[in-house]
């Protein structure tokens, strides 16, 4: 049995990584509310003095393809949308639910939950995988008024190339912490991970970053530098709302590494948020790339896609 691991688990959790996961004798929710503050205060004062929300793309470059006609851009972007809501739906209808194992708020311990219906979508995961589906919805709206002659309104310009290089980054995120991380911490403390290879959600968690990938190789959509903001202004946005969801809602943190009372937990943040940059300066990348060298930017789709994605469960061998 093979497990793709980020970190290795220590007998005695005396790793880096667990002395941050652990609970000290203050809690840091208001360091970690300072740090989470700032790095968004920093991100809302570029967004508004870079101009990046007054420069919108040219309407060739979000409705036009060299690799396919207009028309098929459109059925794969509208399939894609399909795609997104047959699955969320799906996910909410389920009658069987799921077990999962969230970080319980009051206890502090880490404990097994049945979830069903739309509680369930409170995951960053169906978060993320709605901002696809609102990233292809826009998208396919602009291609739609273009094939039917009206004009595409300038909103649409300017909010789609954001929303796929948001959606792109966030993707690559999710499918990593999946694979390279949740998939063997759950292994390691003998949890079923069962819920985790259901149809919908090796949907969510392996072929979000195949449509993205592949709607970097159609799109004429160019991944602009000052669109790095947005995916961490994203990401915060869900740690506000998990706060949010612990204390008054669900109960529960989803993922236990987003508690903020932890003590590595300002730390910790600004680890994701610098991955999350990571992940963006990727497909910024691999959209350079494409404009060079076509395919050598499908060979690279196809291998990032392929080594970060996990469709089957390791722990049945």
């Amino acid at each position: 049995m093979r497990i793709r691991r980020l970190f290795k688990p220590s007998p005695t959790d005396d790793t880096m990584l667990g002395r941050l996961m652990e609970y000290g004798g203050r809690d840091k929710g208001l360091d970690t509310a300072l740090v989470t503050l700032f790095v968004l205060a920093v991100n809302l004062i570029f967004v508004s003095n870079s101009g990046v929300l007054v420069d919108k793309q040219t309407l060739e470059q979000v409705v036009s393809s060299d690799i396919v006609s207009e028309f098929s851009l459109m059925v794969f972007r509208l399939s894609c949308l399909l795609l997104v809501i047959v699955t969320l739906a799906w996910l909410v209808l389920d009658p069987e639910g799921a077990t999962d194992h969230p970080l319980y708020f009051e206890e502090r311990k880490v404990m097994p939950r049945k979830v069903v219906g739309a509680i369930r979508l409170a995951a960053f995961t169906q978060w993320h995988f709605a901002l696809i589906g609102v990233s292809f919805a826009v998208s396919s709206l602009a291609s739609w008024i273009h094939y039917r002659g009206g004009d595409v309104p300038d909103w649409i310009l300017l909010a789609s190339p954001i929303l796929f290089s948001t959606s792109y980054s966030c993707a690559i995120l999710v499918t990593c912490v999946i694979t390279f991380h949740i998939i063997g911490d759950e292994i390691d403390k003998e949890h079923n991970i069962d819920h985790l290879f259901s149809w919908y959600e090796i949907v969510m968690h392996n072929a979000n970053v195949g449509m993205m990938g592949l709607a970097l190789l159609l799109n004429g959509i160019e991944v602009d530098l000052r669109y790095l903001a947005f995916p961490i202004i994203f990401g915060i946005i869900y740690v506000t709302w998990a706060a949010i969801f612990a204390n008054f809602i669900g109960g529960v943190f989803i993922y236990d590494f987003i508690d903020y009372r932890k003590s590595g937990a300002p730390l910790i943040y600004v680890i994701l948020l610098l991955v999350l940059t990571i992940f963006f300066f990727i497909v910024l990348g691999l959209d350079r790339i494409s404009e060079w060298s076509h395919n050598l930017a499908i060979v690279l789709v196809i291998v990032l896609t392929w080594s970060i994605s996990t469709l089957s469960n390791p722990s049945q061998g």
